[in-house]
């Protein structure tokens, strides 16, 4: 995918586009398949559970608002952060 979003950013997008962004969705989750699929990659790169349905308006904003939070004490040093592969 990397090969993609390079040729798209150097040959179709335009001066001032935002970076392209891919999108990798599997079926099921493979710990090394992701391992070896991010590796040497060294753009932001967020890798996340896909679900079959859209969560509604309150459970978008629960998890909005424990995020934030999760950020905020983390900028105040007292939270403990997840790295790439942690659950």
């Amino acid at each position: 995918m990397n090969m993609y979003l390079n040729y798209f950013k150097s040959e179709v997008g335009g001066k001032g586009d935002s970076e392209p962004v891919g999108i990798v969705l599997g079926a099921n989750k493979d710990d090394l398949v992701v391992q070896f699929a991010t590796q040497g990659i060294s753009n932001r790169l967020f890798v996340s559970k896909y679900q079959l349905y859209l969560p509604d308006e309150n459970q978008l904003r629960g998890k909005l608002a424990a995020l934030l939070d999760n950020a905020s004490m983390c900028r105040k040093g007292v939270g403990k952060t997840r790295k790439r592969g942690e659950s």
